[in-house]
């Protein structure tokens, strides 16, 4: 049976001061400590090991043949475990490692400037890009597929946190000859005898079930001749006539001499964009992505105050 040896790191590190200062005192010194306790490591060492490490004289220090064998095998050993030591701690800040996003549809607007900063500061980590539509990182991210995605507000999913992203304005998108385009504003229910073209709003959870939220709250159903997906693909239906749609704003540059884009007077007619993760993710990658991505809680704090009403002036006097 093979005889288990218990040598501790800090012995290994005493032998490899004493052997590279072939001194007591100076290794002693080097490694802030008084000399008997690196005496005694020493002899516990070679007692472990079974044989002299060292020659010793009052003249002289010098490794046996066994010592300097031992010495090269010390080395490999003590910078094999302070290797494992940094890679631990990069791994715990976050600095390797991988992190699955969900990147389609709107995410592809979002996230970029995010990305660009989390790749320089942490730029050994892999992103694992999906390029699912907005719709469906839900789903993805309660099975694991992804790690961090968008979701519209509100989200009634216990497992899943979320904050705030941005919110984005719907637009009225319609055929750049409709009649509906010469108005530089429109209601939505001035949409209400439209032909609607909708990515699927009975699956996902996405800006489908938005735009259907949006127009019953607005005292309409919208009558929807086609579903089409992704979003791009809805506005080159209503390029192609089919239909009007409402769309987010960071859609606005498609298509620009077919279709034509119009702000929805409504105020409710938008989207509060979230950033979604799974509640019991501890992953330090997770977190320092996390750091790299707007807080839009922030830009509402700081929209609320600049709009805030001033009070009206006292006069004087007045009964």
């Amino acid at each position: 049976m093979l005889k288990r040896y218990y040598m501790e790191l800090r012995q290994l590190r005493y032998f490899l001061a004493v052997a590279e200062e072939l001194s007591f005192t100076r290794a002693a010194a080097l490694l802030h400590v008084s000399q008997p306790p690196v005496s005694r490591q020493i002899m516990l060492l070679e007692a472990e090991i079974g044989t002299p490490l060292f020659e010793r004289s009052k003249q002289y220090v010098r490794l046996t043949a066994a010592g300097q064998h031992f010495y090269e095998q010390a080395r490999a050993l003590v910078a094999t475990a302070q290797a494992a030591v940094v890679s631990t701690r990069r791994v715990a800040a976050g600095q390797v490692g991988k992190i699955a996003l969900g990147l389609g549809g709107t995410a592809a607007y979002v996230f970029p400037d995010a990305l660009a900063l989390f790749r320089r500061r942490h730029p050994e980590v892999e992103l694992v890009l999906n390029p699912l539509n907005l719709a469906y990182h839900q789903a993805a991210l309660l099975d694991g597929r992804i790690d961090v995605g968008l979701v519209v507000l509100p989200v009634d999913e216990d497992e899943l946190e979320t904050r705030l992203l941005t919110r984005m304005r719907l637009l009225a998108a319609l055929p750049a000859d409709h009649p509906l385009a010469a108005r530089r504003k429109l209601s939505l229910r001035d949409l209400s005898d439209q032909a609607f073209v909708m990515v699927p709003w009975t699956k996902g959870r996405g800006f489908g079930r938005l735009a259907m939220q949006v127009c019953r709250r607005s005292g309409f159903v919208p009558h929807v001749v086609q579903e089409a997906e992704p979003m791009e693909s809805v506005l080159g239906m209503v390029a192609a006539g089919a239909g009007v749609a409402l769309v987010p704003e960071s859609m606005e540059h498609l298509h620009g001499r077919k279709v034509a884009y119009r702000p929805i007077k409504e105020d409710y007619a938008a989207a509060d964009i979230a950033i979604a993760w799974r509640k019991d993710d501890t992953s330090p990658i997770l977190r320092a992505f996390l750091s790299c991505c707007p807080d839009g809680r922030a830009a509402q704090r700081r929209a609320a105050v600049r709009v805030s009403p001033r009070r009206a002036p006292q006069i004087r006097g007045a009964s």
